[in-house]
């Protein structure tokens, strides 16, 4: 290959990659506000790179990166973009089916918009996995290290939520000339018996959805639920040490474990 992105090699040279893999890692993220110190392109810019990092250790091809996704609540600030639910399902269905269609059995999606974008990945998977017959999986980030994530974290309970410690500490390690830590804030929510917006705290949870007419009140007029303050560039290093590891470990299972038969099935219209 003359390079892990599929865009920019021939198709002769996936032809070739076919006939000895058949893995592809297909990052999706979006672009959405987050707070005043990280770039609305966060969630994109970390599906990239640990896709693209992950594949140059293991050789592995990966799609076209998609930088849009479903976040209609950060419509409450300027420059966010959504996509409605049902078209992330199809976007998500007429790649991996194109995929598929040439040989390719096994897709890891990379999702870095963690829990929105996740159901409409969810239902694309399971609609690929039924239709073709193809191993497909999906990762976030975010849950895929939740193991170091927990142990490395600097935050009080309810400082991981969004454009929080963690990604902040990603940010800074990945892409630290797009951050502006002078503007990083904190704002961390009263804790509910039911209701708690940081996922590494354990308790009984409820799902509320996010509105879109009370999101600038309840990220405090700034877009950031959690406390980046105490983000660091080092923590960001070894959480995503930590999910290139990982990544590795799953890539070698697919190229080696995973047996498939695709199903026949007619190019996508």
């Amino acid at each position: 290959m003359k390079s892990v992105w599929l865009q920019e090699n021939k198709w002769e040279d996936v032809q070739n990659y076919l006939e000895e893999k058949q893995t592809i890692i297909v990052p999706f993220g979006s672009v959405e506000q987050h707070a005043h110190h990280l770039p609305m392109g966060t969630d994109s810019f970390v599906a990239l790179k640990v896709a693209e990092d992950a594949a140059k250790e293991t050789n592995t091809l990966v799609a076209p990166p998609n930088w849009v996704g479903w976040a209609p609540h950060h419509m409450a600030y300027p420059g966010t973009i959504t996509l409605r639910p049902e078209t992330l399902t199809s976007l998500m269905l007429d790649i991996c089916e194109s995929l598929t269609y040439h040989g390719f059995q096994k897709i890891i999606v990379i999702n870095g918009h963690r829990e929105a974008n996740l159901p409409p990945l969810k239902i694309a998977a399971t609609k690929l996995r039924n239709k073709t017959g193809a191993f497909i999986c999906i990762v976030d980030p975010f849950y895929f290290a939740e193991t170091i994530g927990k142990k490395i974290r600097k935050s009080e309970p309810g400082g991981v939520g969004h454009a929080d410690e963690m990604e902040t500490s990603h940010m800074l390690h990945l892409f630290p000339e797009l951050c502006s830590m002078e503007n990083a804030v904190k704002n961390i929510h009263e804790k509910h018996s039911f209701l708690n917006h940081d996922p590494f705290i354990d308790g009984d949870r409820i799902f509320l959805p996010s509105d879109v007419s009370t999101y600038r009140e309840n990220s405090n007029n700034i877009g950031v639920v959690g406390d980046p303050s105490v983000s660091t560039a080092e923590n960001g290093k070894i959480y995503h040490k930590e999910l290139i590891a990982n990544m590795i470990e799953l890539i070698n299972y697919c190229n080696s474990k995973v047996e498939v038969s695709l199903r026949n099935q007619e190019i996508p219209l």
